[in-house]
């Protein structure tokens, strides 16, 4: 069988192995802040940072050259000359009636209504908020000097089972966050605008008909027959260990797996009430295979 082609590097080739924990999230070193800065309830003051709650477990793909599989270089080029650009060149604007308003940094901070801290608006209960607003999770962990202030809170957010509204600004961005206890500590979900959600009216959806009372009781019992208590545990991203299964069998010269595929088409309106009563006699774990 003939081996696949695969680029290797000029300093020597990398094992499988090493190339997917190239892939993968270092967890030997230490996480790095994704903000550093205070949050504030009313005048109390606590340094805090924040640490990024989610990591990508997929397959990192980079492009290669065809002719050599050497990886490729972007370069950055002004659209007027053609020259090189490098990053110290480059400067930030945002077009306005025609022409280029440059903006930098200090600007954007200087003049913004807010300040950077993460300042608590109001609190609030669980369940207040709809999970369309939801966007990006983080921990928040206190700062040299923030630990006892730190601590009350967070045991007084335990103990009302309260949630806290708060703005602050990010890269650079004003953002909406939701602040919570769970597990010990406390944890800072950034939400999107009430702005930034689509109204539904400008969603394109067709005309429904109105079922009857016999078939919204059989899809009832049939949601109820299947409720189970969820554990996040339960479930991997079986797209990633696939594609790195298969990426490892590649570089080893092997022959991918064969895998089961569903075709799926719409069930016939004649079937749908069938194809409902059928599942209530199943075994609920079913869904998850």
């Amino acid at each position: 069988m003939a081996k696949p082609t695969i680029g290797a590097r000029r300093h020597g080739m990398k094992s499988i192995t090493e190339r997917l924990q190239t892939n993968a999230v270092d967890v030997s070193r230490p996480m790095r802040a994704s903000w550093k800065g205070y949050l504030r309830l009313g005048d109390l003051m606590m340094p805090v940072r924040l640490y990024s709650a989610t990591r990508s477990i997929s397959p990192r793909f980079v492009q290669l050259h065809a002719e050599d599989h050497e990886p490729i270089r972007r370069v950055t080029l002004c659209s007027r000359d053609g020259e090189q650009l490098t990053e110290g060149d480059i400067v930030r604007a945002v077009e306005y009636a025609g022409v280029y308003v440059e903006i930098d940094d200090d600007e954007l901070e200087r003049n913004s209504p807010l300040e950077r801290d993460i300042v608590i608006r109001q609190i609030t209960e669980p369940g207040d908020i709809d999970s369309i607003y939801y966007d990006n999770p983080y921990y928040v962990i206190p700062d040299a000097g923030g630990e006892l202030a730190y601590a009350i809170v967070r045991r007084a957010f335990e103990k009302t089972r309260k949630n806290a509204v708060a703005t602050f600004l990010f890269y650079g961005r004003e953002r909406l966050a939701l602040i919570s206890c769970q597990d010990g500590m406390i944890h800072l979900h950034t939400l999107r605008f009430h702005e930034e959600i689509v109204p539904k009216n400008e969603v394109p959806i067709p005309a429904l008909p109105q079922p009857s009372p016999s078939q919204i009781a059989v899809a009832s019992q049939l949601l109820e027959r299947y409720a189970m208590p969820f554990h996040a545990s339960d479930y991997r991203d079986q797209q990633a260990d696939v594609l790195n299964e298969f990426i490892e069998r590649k570089a080893k010269g092997l022959p991918p797996k064969k895998l089961a595929r569903i075709s799926s088409s719409a069930t016939p309106e004649n079937e749908v009430m069938a194809k409902m009563r059928q599942m209530l006699g199943e075994d609920p774990r079913a869904l998850r295979s």
